[in-house]
């Protein structure tokens, strides 16, 4: 194991602005048991597209078997590296729009600043590939096994001290790393507000069903039809098994530029239902509000109920006051962690008070 790489690779990670990164080691494609982990959440992911449970998202059968093994991305890869970016603003709902398309589209900057940790790599003889959710990777059963946190019963990867708002990238490289140790524990424990909040129903313990997710319709899926659930007031995904989850308690509004809210993302639904569609094309410009058609955000604004539009608009003009005088410790900057700090079993085992878990603020 390169052990100067590995801390100068964390290093850098850190000064990239990530809030949490660890590293996972990648076996032989013989000796894939040898991670579980993996095994167990590979196996996982081909029973539920068995049972039909990814609705239309037919690219998700096709790259199966390449989702079985990263060296479909990159051969003779040994180490991969994984990074935590939080977006979280609030939990409170003032939004029809899930809160990670508030700002600018996080594909495009987090990509940016994993080419930066590839490049490094690269310079010291290394292949190296960044990925931002757009690979066949099995992004969140990784970032367990390089210690990052546990993959919750709303399916999401939960960090002790980020909660669950969080952006997943990675960096697949041929470099022999020193990996962490993977995160063991399911910290769920008999908690099941997430799924007994879900409106439509479409979550079971630890698995979603795309089928009768709010987020699925107003994203993935390419338009309504009489199958689609009542979506409330969601236009562009869904918050709720996340508002409602306590380990989000220890989110603390994070401070980057690059994700700070839009001002279009807290006009009514009365407005997006009456936009034509070069007006809307501009509001999606470097937003993942892109993955949405036009066409299909006004019907779906015209299918909201419009019964809390004077509370969303309200809710929009005291936006401002999020940013200009935020609280004391309410901002993330990277965090200082140890080499052991990423994954505390002990500690968050414990379910220790907030301020305990609570992320360093900005200076």
């Amino acid at each position: 194991m390169n052990l100067s790489l590995t801390y100068a690779v964390k290093a850098l990670a850190q000064g990239l602005g990530f809030h949490a990164w660890g590293i996972a080691p990648i076996p032989d494609p013989e000796a894939i048991d040898s991670l579980p982990l993996f095994v167990q959440a590979y196996e996982r992911f081909l029973k539920w597209l068995a049972e039909g449970k990814h609705a239309d998202m037919n690219y998700l059968a096709k790259s199966a078997d390449l989702r079985a093994h990263p060296h479909a991305l990159l051969p003779h890869a040994k180490s991969l590296l994984l990074v935590l970016q939080s977006y979280f603003h609030t939990r409170r709902p003032i939004s029809s729009i899930a809160q990670y398309a508030w700002g600018e589209d996080y594909h495009i900057h987090l990509r940016r600043r994993l080419q930066i940790i590839a490049d490094y790599l690269l310079r010291h003889g290394y292949a190296a590939r960044p990925f931002v959710d757009t690979a066949p990777i099995l992004e969140k059963a990784w970032a367990v096994i390089a210690g990052l946190g546990w993959i919750a019963k709303n399916t999401l990867l939960i960090h002790p001290k980020l909660g669950s708002y969080t952006f997943i990238g990675g960096v697949i490289t041929t470099a022999p790393l020193l990996p962490d140790e993977p995160f063991t524990q399911d910290l769920c424990g008999t908690c099941q507000r997430c799924i007994e909040a879900c409106p439509t129903k479409a979550l079971s313990p630890y698995q979603l069903d795309a089928r009768r997710c709010i987020a699925y319709w107003t994203i993935e899926a390419p338009d309504l039809n009489p199958q689609t659930p009542d979506l409330g007031e969601w236009l562009f995904g869904c918050d709720i098994c996340q508002q409602v989850c306590p380990w989000n308690r220890f989110a603390r509004p994070q401070g980057e530029l690059a994700f700070r809210p839009k001002a279009e993302m807290f006009l009514s639904r009365r407005d997006w239902a009456t936009f034509s569609t070069s007006h809307i094309k501009k509001l999606q410009q470097r937003s993942a509000l892109r993955r949405t058609r036009p066409e299909k955000l006004r019907r779906l604004a015209k299918r909201s109920s419009r019964a809390m539009d004077k509370a969303w608009e309200y809710e929009a003009k005291a936006l401002p006051s999020m940013h200009s005088r935020p609280e004391p410790n309410s901002t993330l900057r990277p965090l200082p962690l140890r080499e052991s700090d990423t994954v505390d079993h002990a500690v968050a085992a414990q379910s220790p008070p907030p301020e305990s878990l609570a992320v360093s603020p900005l200076q």
